[in-house]
């Protein structure tokens, strides 16, 4: 899930609710959910029980390893969809072009929004940014580096650029949207390879139920959630493949 700290609260209630509805028939499912963990671990931990993953580390590394729910659906640029496009950021107005030999600020090395994207963006065949990178660990970080000047170009996850424009717009001053990525989806929602198919079954209901929750309007709108779209892993494989 988004881990920044006004939003925290919200992803706690809509987890509660889901995770209540499938503790019925599994009640070894936790009640609450986890900050304190290293994502990617928990995307290779058998006892996880429910993981917000990237797409591209799910088609390269992950395929065999977890199971896949699918998205929420997210209100993007006044539309809802359980797809995205990364927004490209720099300190001023300019084309593309005129960035291409610039210093990138990427959060990592397997990131769909922050590398793969980018990259996309720029028509870049090769795994790698052409000119120096500077490497983030986070797209707020990879933000502040532009920002900052420690970078001139960046891509972004557009729900992380969207949730600031409400809750931090301090944080994006002086930064500008100079281009988008392709067309891709949403964070993947994923359960460990063993679970059976009951147990996605219940995740899936238990999720479409809880986004239409009238009592979690507040919530989901926080989240610029509308919906959750059930995917499953192959999905993501023919979205991607052309990024491959």
């Amino acid at each position: 899930m988004y881990p920044l700290s006004g939003l925290r609260d919200a992803w706690g209630d809509l987890y509660r609710t889901a995770a209540a509805a499938v503790a019925v028939e599994f009640p070894e499912t936790p009640t609450e959910l986890r900050w304190d963990v290293d994502a990617h671990q928990s995307w290779l931990d058998p006892d996880m029980a429910l993981s917000q993953t990237c797409g591209w580390p799910l088609v390269t590394v992950l395929s065999q390893h977890v199971r896949v729910l699918g998205s929420f659906v997210h209100v993007l640029d006044g539309r809802p969809a359980y797809t995205y496009r990364s927004v490209i950021i720099a300190r001023e107005a300019q084309p593309l072009c005129d960035l291409a030999r610039s210093r990138a600020a990427i959060n990592s090395d397997d990131s769909l929004s922050g590398l793969v994207s980018l990259l996309d963006a720029f028509g870049v065949r090769q795994p790698h940014w052409p000119d120096e990178v500077t490497w983030t660990g986070s797209h707020m970080a990879s933000i502040a580096a532009v920002r900052d000047r420690d970078a001139d170009v960046a891509s972004i996850d557009a729900l992380t650029w969207a949730y600031l424009q409400r809750l931090a717009p301090g944080e994006l001053a002086g930064l500008v949207v100079v281009g988008r990525g392709p067309e891709v989806p949403c964070l993947p929602l994923v359960v460990p390879g063993h679970a059976t198919d009951r147990l996605v079954t219940l995740w899936r209901a238990a999720l479409t139920s809880a986004v239409g929750d009238p009592q979690l309007a507040g919530q989901l709108d926080t989240l610029l959630i509308s919906g959750f779209q059930p995917l499953d892993l192959q999905d993501y494989e023919t979205a991607l493949a052309p990024l491959m």
